[in-house]
């Protein structure tokens, strides 16, 4: 009987302990993108702020030393079993949101950039419309053969606005579902009165000289890296409780991308359950630049990567930083659209630098097929908007209960904006709200 008590005892006490083994596998001595020390933080400031608090932990880059369960190896039986899903069922859930999977219409998205180094900024904003039918699930199998996969996989068209140098310059790429199929890419460069087509991009290369990568925006596929979970934990920073009416309030008020912006932006953000996920990068993959990703996704909402970290091949060291916002919207036809980020940071230790973005998107407008071809490409007007991509109010939004399914989100929306904002509050429903600020970017 005492034996009997005594095995009862330590197992009771042991039971927290193994309920909480995999609740928070990041090790707490060292830095964290989305914890509360960068909350006020913007600029490389927000950068040399991370670095200060690594002085007293020189290792606190190394990848087995933030991620103890780094190494954990599990086979995908082991992985549904301890965790009822597996990191490659999260990967293809990231996909599909990502990419806007089934959206055949985004016609309206005004993306902001700015890119901070010691030698200055660089700011630019360009206008995006895209079309992504419906991928099939057996496509983000690692094992369906890459030549039997049909169709397109994406089309997006982009007309650059700001700042003067490139302004009226525009790109149009297509990407397959087979992706050993090369993207096209084509460029109209109004100055020359011509279009030229490029050389596919290698996914280490810089998009548009920020701190991501073709691969983290564009490039990246299922296939090109392995993916397992190693743990869960809460990320403080990584729902926006706002709609997109809101989000235009907040740019007239604060400005695109502004310091006030980007720490408001910080500072609302809610936490959220999260997966963590180790992808390990395939050989002739996109990827191939790092070795290690380790990223979080949303565990109810599949909403991800949210908090991204990249390591290199030699030493496992924190190359980049990456934290992206999601937000949940009513779309123009009063659909609920799970937002692709609306606020994004990156910090990148290898080039000291940090860059930020804005997407102001709204979805459920058709995207006509002629849009997708040079004859458009050509028609980039050198203004500061696109009258084909009006970003007009909505028909009808859906309710918070739906946006914000929780008493605390509900409650973190209604303690910013009291009362719903169901206007555009801009003076011409042609021009995106915030979009006249940037002629004080320069």
């Amino acid at each position: 009987m005492k034996r009997r008590l005594f095995f009862l005892s330590v197992f009771f006490s042991f039971l927290p302990a193994l309920a909480l083994g995999f609740q928070d596998c990041f090790n707490r001595e060292y830095p964290r993108e989305d914890q509360d020390f960068l909350k006020d933080k913007d600029k490389l400031e927000a950068l040399e702020a991370f670095e200060k608090e690594l002085e007293n932990n020189k290792d606190g880059r190394l990848l087995n030393k933030r991620w103890p369960t780094v190494n954990l190896k599990l086979t995908p039986e082991e992985e549904k079993s301890r965790f009822g899903t597996t990191g490659l069922e999260q990967a293809q859930k990231s996909y599909m949101f990502f990419h806007f999977e089934g959206e055949l219409g985004t016609r309206c998205a005004l993306g902001m950039m700015r890119i901070v180094r010691k030698m200055g900024e660089r700011k630019l904003a360009c206008y995006r419309v895209e079309s992504n039918p419906l991928v099939a699930k057996e496509y983000l199998d690692p094992a369906y053969p890459q030549e039997k996969k049909e169709g397109m996989d994406w089309k997006l068209m982009m007309h650059w606005i700001h700042p003067p140098d490139i302004k009226g310059m525009s790109v149009l790429m297509f990407s397959y579902n087979n992706k050993n199929r090369d993207q096209d890419v084509w460029v109209w460069f109004p100055s020359l009165r011509k279009t030229r087509r490029l050389t596919p991009s290698n996914g280490d290369d810089s998009l548009a000289g920020t701190y991501k990568t073709y691969a983290e925006v564009f490039l990246r596929r299922v296939t090109d890296e392995k993916h397992q979970i190693i743990g869960e934990t809460v990320m403080k920073r990584a729902f926006l409780p706002i709609d997109f009416m809101e989000q235009l309030h907040l740019v007239n008020e604060l400005g695109p991308l502004t310091k006030k912006h980007n720490i408001f932006m910080k500072a609302i953000a809610q936490p959220r359950d999260c997966w963590i996920i180790r992808s390990t990068s395939v050989k002739g993959g996109y990827c191939d630049y790092y070795h290690t990703r380790i990223w979080t996704i949303d565990k109810e909402w599949g909403y991800g990567p949210i908090l991204e970290e990249m390591y290199d091949k030699r030493q496992g060291r924190m190359m980049s930083s990456h934290l992206w916002f999601w937000r949940r919207s009513s779309s123009y036809d009063g659909r609920l659209i799970p937002g692709w980020y609306n606020f994004a940071e990156d910090l990148d230790f290898e080039e000291h630098g940090t860059s930020y973005w804005l997407g102001v998107i709204n979805h459920g407008y058709p995207s006509l097929e002629e849009w997708f071809t040079l004859r458009e490409l050509k028609k980039s007007i050198t203004t500061e908007y696109i009258p084909s991509m009006a970003s007009l109010p909505p028909k009808k939004l859906v309710p918070l209960e739906a946006l914000f399914p929780t008493k605390e989100l509900q409650e973190a929306n209604r303690r910013f904006f009291p009362q719903r904002i169901t206007a555009f509050p801009g003076p011409d429903p042609t021009i995106p709200v915030g979009l006249e600020k940037l002629r004080k970017w320069e």
